[in-house]
């Protein structure tokens, strides 16, 4: 079987927009044309002659009318009709009255005479037939029963017996070398105590001496029992501290006052004062002032003279107190 070669073609290489060469010269004939236009209009253009007439203005035809309507006049109205007022009544005329017989005036009565007061035997009389009648004393037929049944007579006849029951002396010369043992306590041996039967007939005691009441509590006594006396102190840090800042409210009132005049007056205050037993601040010395302000100092320790600490059972107080005045406090 022979078939003919069909011819292969090469593809198209030029892309559909690309513009040809006769594209380019129909462009460049229109170009001249419209410029060639416009040249002309623009030499052309100034050349003309302008209107120089100006629109005069529109006249303005339309008047204000003014309207001035007529106002009809009211009529007048009618008076009201007078009222005619009413015919006051007259009002009745009392009947006169006969003249009144005088009458003579009554006595004033009498004034009550006060009650005689009962005299103080009256009272006391009266007191006592109350309190028989209330009370215990309203008790006392009962209770004489019982007084009659028992024999008090024998109570007066007390027998004291005095003999050796001496307590047994302590000895403290070494507080802890007794410890362990028993002290022996009071000997109770000759102690009697006879009460009787129910008449109650009679009673016995024995006095009994004993040394451990000379004995101090708590301490070192001599071999011999005696005690010595305790001595004042004086008063305690904590006391005068919490007086101190009891009153720091107003000494502090003083800095704080200085302190709107100076901003920055700072310092320490050291001061030595003696306390009496009854409270007062009898000597106040100044030891040292770190505040640059000798007024201040002067009435911050007439305010501190005026605090008292109360009145306590101790002796003259001497102490050191110190007080820091800081803007920030």
């Amino acid at each position: 079987m022979n078939a003919a070669a069909s011819p292969v073609t090469a593809p198209d290489a030029i892309l559909p927009w690309v513009a040809s060469s006769d594209e380019d010269r129909l462009y460049r004939r229109v170009l001249l044309v419209a410029m060639g236009l416009l040249l002309v209009a623009a030499v052309t253009l100034p050349l003309l002659p302008l209107d120089n007439t100006v629109a005069s203005p529109p006249t303005q035809d339309n008047a204000l009318t003014r309207v001035i309507l007529q106002q009809r006049p009211l009529p007048e109205p009618e008076p009201p009709a007078p009222v005619a007022p009413p015919p006051r009544e007259q009002p009745p005329q009392p009947a006169p009255q006969p003249p009144a017989e005088l009458q003579p005036p009554e006595p004033s009565p009498a004034r009550p005479q006060a009650p005689p007061q009962p005299s103080e035997e009256e009272v006391l009389a009266r007191a006592r037939e109350a309190a028989a009648s209330s009370g215990v004393l309203a008790f006392r037929d009962d209770l004489q029963s019982l007084r009659e049944s028992v024999d008090v007579h024998a109570l007066n006849q007390t027998r004291t017996r005095r003999g050796a029951a001496d307590a047994q002396r302590t000895q403290r010369a070494v507080v802890t070398a007794t410890a362990p043992t028993a002290s022996g306590g009071i000997n109770t041996d000759e102690l009697s105590a006879d009460t009787g039967g129910p008449a109650l007939s009679g009673r016995e005691t024995t006095a009994v001496r004993s040394t451990l009441a000379g004995a101090p509590r708590g301490g070192v006594a001599s071999s011999a029992g005696a005690a010595t006396p305790a001595t004042r102190g004086g008063r305690s840090d904590e006391a005068i501290r919490r007086v101190m800042d009891r009153n720091k409210g107003a000494v502090f009132a003083l800095y704080n006052r200085a302190l709107r005049r100076d901003p920055m007056l700072q310092g320490k205050l050291v001061f030595e004062m003696v306390i009496a037993p009854d409270g007062r601040i009898t000597e106040l010395t100044l030891l040292s002032s770190g505040l640059a302000d000798a007024e201040l100092t002067r009435k911050l320790l007439a305010r501190i003279r005026l605090i008292s600490f109360g009145a306590a059972d101790v002796i003259t107080t001497r102490v050191n107190y110190a007080l820091d005045f800081l803007p920030y406090t």
